[in-house]
């Protein structure tokens, strides 16, 4: 596994490798209110051309986002967008 982090809004993804194919993938940063629900929109994508929504989760206290994906693909690349 191959983990690359590119200088954003201060929105860090962080992978771990669970074995049997799965990743955690925690996003830290994010906006977090108690009077506006955020979502953080976890996407993937093998080409750069076309992303795919694969997970959607309300920002928790600290502006934290946990998924666990199953990895299908030999390459994958993943990002969040906040909305």
């Amino acid at each position: 596994m191959l983990v690359t982090y590119l200088p954003a809004s201060g929105v860090i993804l962080a992978l771990s490798d669970l074995g049997g194919g799965n990743l955690q993938i925690v996003a830290s940063g994010l906006t977090f209110s108690a009077s506006h629900r955020y979502v953080g929109v976890l996407e993937s994508t093998t080409d750069f051309a076309s992303w795919t929504a694969i997970s959607t989760n309300f920002v928790q206290q600290g502006g934290v986002v946990t998924n666990i994906v199953q990895t299908t693909n030999t390459m994958s690349f993943y990002r969040i967008e906040q909305r």
